[in-house]
C-alpha cells in the first residue's frame, strides 16, 4: 500500500472508530460474528496475534489473558476504543509490515486478521505471517473476496488501487486452505474437516 493510500485508510478508520461499534451492533452483523467465532474460537489458544484488531472484536468473543494477547492496528482511533473496553491488553499502533520489521522474533500460536484486515497487507508480506507462527499454531486471515470492497472505505479510484494490491493467486499459493465466508476469502490452516463445506 502506498504511503498516501495508507494515510487515507488510517484517517477513514480513525473517523469511523467513533461510530464503529454502533454500526456493527445490528442483528445481521451479530449473527455474522457468532457464525465466525463458532468456526474460529476453538482454535484461538496460546499467544494470540490479532492483526487489524480494531476495537477488540476478538476479545469480545474470546477469553484471552492479557499476557497472551497482542493487537496490531494502524488506526489510533480504533485502538483507543479497544483500550477503553479492554484496559491493559497490549496493542501496537502500526501496520503489520512496520511492526514485523521492528519485532523480528516473536512467535504466536494463533494469528488472526478478521473482516478484511489482511486485505491491507502488502502482498510481499503474506509469507511473513507464516514466519510468525509457532510450529503447531493456527492462522485465520479474512481477505475481501474477489469483487467485494466495503462501500464505506472505497471510492472507485480506491477500488482500483485495492485490486492491484490484493493478489488472490498468491493468497491461494501461500496459505494452506482458502474458503469463502460471507464477503471474505479466508486463508487458514485449520483442518478442512472443521471448516464449512465448500
Amino acid at each position: 500500500m502506498s504511503a498516501s493510500e495508507q494515510d487515507r485508510v488510517q484517517a477513514i478508520y480513525d473517523e469511523f472508530a467513533k461510530s464503529y461499534d454502533d454500526h456493527y451492533a445490528s442483528a445481521e452483523f451479530q449473527e455474522e460474528d457468532l457464525a465466525l467465532f463458532k468456526i474460529l474460537s476453538p482454535w484461538i489458544r496460546g499467544k494470540v496475534l490479532d492483526l487489524g484488531c480494531g476495537t477488540g472484536l476478538t476479545l469480545t468473543y474470546n477469553d484471552i489473558s492479557k499476557d497472551d494477547y497482542l493487537g496490531i492496528d494502524p488506526s489510533a482511533g480504533m485502538l483507543e476504543k479497544l483500550q477503553a473496553k479492554f484496559p491493559g491488553f497490549a496493542t501496537v499502533n502500526s501496520t503489520f509490515e512496520k511492526w514485523s520489521e521492528s519485532d523480528k522474533d516473536s512467535k504466536f500460536e494463533t494469528i488472526i486478521g478478521l473482516f478484511g484486515a489482511p486485505a491491507y497487507f502488502a502482498k510481499e508480506s503474506y509469507a511473513e505471517v507464516l514466519e510468525r507462527l509457532s510450529p503447531k499454531g493456527h492462522y485465520f486471515l479474512m481477505f475481501y473476496k474477489p469483487g467485494y470492497f466495503p462501500a464505506h472505505i472505497y471510492t472507485e479510484e480506491d477500488k482500483a488501487a485495492a485490486k492491484a494490491r490484493i493478489d488472490y493467486d498468491l493468497i491461494n499459493s501461500t496459505f494452506e486452505t482458502t474458503f469463502i465466508f460471507t464477503n471474505y476469502l479466508v486463508a487458514t490452516n485449520i483442518p478442512a474437516e472443521f471448516l464449512p463445506a465448500r
